[in-house]
C-alpha cells in the first residue's frame, strides 16, 4: 500500500473515532421538557436513620433505611483505589430516591389518587442484619413492606426481594419501580481528544428478547423530546423519559469501565424500561450549560412495572438482582449472560468478543497485562499476513515497473491524460492493480477497529501498572511512548520503496504521518500504545522481509525477462509515435 492510501485510511481511522466519541451536546439555550421532579418526603416526625452493610471480598454494600436504598457501595479491591480509598460507586449518598436499588410504589404520572404508599421516600427500619443479607421493613395503615438484600455469586452482584402488602380495608394502587441514577459534573465526562473519556455515560435499556438500547447525553437534547416513538405518552410517563418498545430484563447506567445495573428476576408482569438524563446549570447566572463550572446531568434507568391495584390482605412479590461494580467480564458471567451486552464493544463486536477472549486466555497464561497484548498483537499480525500478502507482491510488481514509471513521467510530463493512459496500459500489461494493495487492507481494518475497542473499554487494564506506565488504561504520563511511536513509524515510512509521483507529496507522507501518530497517541491509553508500538516493530521486520523478497524477485526477472517494454496505449500511440519517432523503450 503506498503513503497515500496509508494516510486516508488511518485518518479515516482516527478521524471516525474521535467524532464518535468526541460528541458532545450542544451549546443552544434550550431547556429540556422534563417534568421537574417532586419526591413527596413522608410528613410528621421521623425517625433518625440507620444502615446495614453487606460485604463480600469484593465490595462493602451500606443499606440506608432512609428510603430503603444503597447508599454506598465501596469497591476494595486495591485497583479501584483512588488516593488509597476505596471508590465509592454511589454518588447520590444523600438522595434515596436516586440510589441504586431505589423502590418507589408511585408515580404521579399515572394520575392516581388512592395510593397503596403515603410517600415515594419511606422510613424503614432493620429486621435482620448480617455480612450477606439485611432486611428492611416499614409499616403503616395500610402498607407493609419488606425489602431483603443478599450478595449474589458475583462479588458485585445484590440480590433484592420485595414484598408488597396491602393492609388496609379497601383495595389500593400502586405501580413499581425499582431504579437507580448517577450524577456527574459535565467537567468529569468532557470529551478527551481522540479517546473516550472513561467516564462518559449512558443510559442502557436490555429487553427481554436480549436486545440492547443505548442513550447517550446528546440523546436528550429539547428537541429530541419531540419525537414520540422514543418519548412516548403513557400512564407511566408524561413523554420526558426514553423508553424502548416491548418488555424489559434489565435497566443499567454505565461507562466504559462500570455500571450501575437492575434485573428482573420476577413479579406478576414484566416491567418496561425507561432512561433519563437531566441536565442541571444555574440558567440565571449563565448563558449555556457549558458556561457553567458546575452544570451536571443525573442518568436515570428504572425498570417500571404497570399499575396494579391490590385487595385488601392480598400480598405480591418482586425479585431483582443487581450488579454495581467495575465491568469485569468474569463477574457479569457469574451474575449471569444478560449482564454480558453491558459491555459495548462497538460495531465490530462480533470480531473484538474473540479478541477479548484470546486476550483473557493469555493473561491467565502471561503474568503481565502489557505481555498479553505484546502476544495478542504478534497473533494479530500473523492471522492478517494473509491479507497483506497481495500488497507484498503488487509493491514487487511496482518496484520492477519504477524505472519504465519514471520514463512515463519524464515523457508525458506536460500532458497528464496521456500519462495516465500510458501508465494503465503498462500496469495491464503486467498484471499490476495499484487498487489490490490497498483493498486488503481495508478488509483488515474491522480487525484493528474492534481491536482499539477492546482496549478502550477492557477494566481489566484499570490501574494496571506496566513498565513505566502506573495505569495502561491512560495515556503515557511521560509521553515517552507517542515519540518512540512515531519514530519507529518514521523507519517504517522511510523503508517504505518510493512508487513514483510526486517527489514534495512523498516526502510531506514521509514526515507527516510519524507526526500525525505522534500527536494521537500523546492522548491515548497506554495500552494501546502497547499495541501500536509493537505493530510497528513487526511491520519494519515485515518490511525487510519484503525488501529481500522484492531484491530477489526483481533480479530472477530481470534475469529471465531480459528488461520490460513499455506498451503505449492504443488511443495514444499515434501522438506518441509522432512526438518520439515511433521509438520504443
Amino acid at each position: 500500500m503506498d503513503r497515500v492510501s496509508r494516510l486516508i485510511i488511518f485518518a479515516a481511522l482516527f478521524a471516525a473515532l474521535y467524532f464518535f466519541f468526541g460528541t458532545s451536546s450542544s451549546d443552544k439555550r434550550e431547556f429540556q421538557p422534563i417534568v421537574p421532579s417532586k419526591v413527596l418526603l413522608p410528613t410528621g416526625d421521623r425517625p433518625p436513620p440507620s444502615q446495614c452493610d453487606l460485604w463480600t471480598p469484593e465490595m462493602h454494600a451500606v443499606i440506608s433505611t432512609r428510603g430503603g436504598a444503597l447508599s454506598h457501595l465501596y469497591a476494595l479491591s486495591s485497583k479501584y483505589r483512588r488516593a488509597g480509598k476505596p471508590v465509592d460507586l454511589v454518588t447520590t449518598p444523600d438522595h434515596p430516591e436516586l440510589g441504586p436499588l431505589f423502590v418507589d410504589l408511585r408515580n404521579a404520572a399515572a394520575k392516581e389518587t388512592d395510593w397503596l404508599a403515603a410517600s415515594d421516600v419511606l422510613d424503614f427500619r432493620v429486621a435482620e442484619s448480617s455480612e450477606h443479607a439485611c432486611k428492611l421493613v416499614f409499616e403503616d395503615d395500610r402498607l407493609a413492606l419488606e425489602k431483603t438484600f443478599t450478595v449474589g455469586a458475583s462479588p458485585y452482584a445484590v440480590h433484592l426481594d420485595v414484598r408488597v402488602s396491602n393492609k388496609g380495608a379497601t383495595a389500593k394502587s400502586y405501580a413499581l419501580q425499582a431504579s437507580t441514577a448517577t450524577y456527574l459534573l459535565n467537567s468529569q465526562v468532557a470529551s478527551q481528544m481522540f479517546r473516550m473519556n472513561p467516564m462518559m455515560s449512558h443510559g442502557e435499556c436490555v429487553g427481554s428478547d436480549g436486545k440492547v438500547n443505548r442513550f447517550l447525553p446528546d440523546a436528550f437534547e429539547a428537541e429530541d423530546f419531540q419525537d414520540k416513538n422514543v418519548f412516548p405518552v403513557t400512564s407511566l410517563t408524561a413523554g420526558d423519559w426514553a423508553q424502548p418498545a416491548g418488555s424489559a430484563g434489565l435497566a443499567a447506567v454505565s461507562s466504559a469501565y462500570f455500571t450501575n445495573a437492575v434485573a428482573h428476576d420476577g413479579g406478576p408482569t414484566l416491567p418496561i424500561c425507561q432512561v433519563q438524563i437531566e441536565e442541571r446549570w444555574d440558567s440565571r447566572a449563565f448563558p449555556d450549560k457549558k458556561s457553567d463550572p458546575k452544570a451536571a446531568a443525573i442518568y436515570k434507568a428504572r425498570l417500571h412495572y404497570p399499575l396494579r391495584v391490590l385487595e385488601p390482605g392480598k400480598s405480591e412479590s418482586y425479585a431483582f438482582q443487581a450488579f454495581i461494580g467495575p465491568k469485569e467480564r468474569k463477574a457479569l458471567a457469574k451474575a449471569g449472560n444478560r449482564f454480558e451486552p453491558l459491555i459495548d464493544l462497538g460495531f465490530f463486536s462480533i470480531i473484538a468478543k474473540v479478541l477479548v477472549g484470546y486476550l483473557l486466555w493469555l493473561r491467565d497464561l502471561i503474568p503481565s497485562w502489557g505481555g498479553a497484548i505484546v502476544v495478542l498483537t504478534i497473533t494479530a499480525r500473523l492471522l492478517l499476513f494473509p491479507l497483506t500478502w497481495p500488497s507484498i507482491r503488487n509493491m514487487v510488481h511496482m518496484r520492477e515497473l519504477k524505472p519504465e514509471m519514471d520514463k512515463l513521467n519524464e515523457r508525458y510530463k506536460d500532458d497528464a491524460q496521456a500519462r495516465g493512459l500510458a501508465q494503465m496500459e503498462l500496469w495491464k500489461k503486467h498484471g499490476v492493480n495499484p487498487m489490490k494493495g490497498c483493498l486488503p487492507q481495508l478488509a483488515s481494518m474491522p480487525v484493528w477497529f474492534a481491536l482499539y475497542t477492546t482496549l478502550q473499554t477492557a477494566v481489566e487494564l484499570y490501574n494496571i501498572p506496566f513498565l513505566w506506565f502506573p495505569d495502561l488504561s491512560e495515556p503515557d504520563p511521560l509521553y515517552l511512548l507517542p515519540f518512540v511511536i512515531g519514530a519507529t513509524y518514521f523507519v517504517q515510512q522511510k523503508m517504505m520503496p518510493m512508487q513514483g509521483g510526486d517527489p514534495a507529496q512523498q516526502k510531506m507522507m514521509l514526515y507527516f504521518m510519524p507526526a500525525m501518530f505522534t500527536v494521537f497517541m500523546l492522548f491515548l491509553p497506554a495500552g494501546l500504545g502497547v499495541y501500536m508500538f509493537t505493530n510497528s516493530i513487526l511491520g519494519i521486520a515485515q518490511q525487510q522481509i519484503v525488501e529481500r523478497h522484492a531484491k530477489r524477485t526483481l533480479a530472477e526477472r530481470q534475469a529471465r525477462l531480459g528488461g520490460v517494454e513499455i506498451v503505449e496505449p492504443d488511443s495514444r500511440r499515434g501522438r506518441a509515435s509522432a512526438n518520439h519517432g515511433g521509438a520504443k523503450s
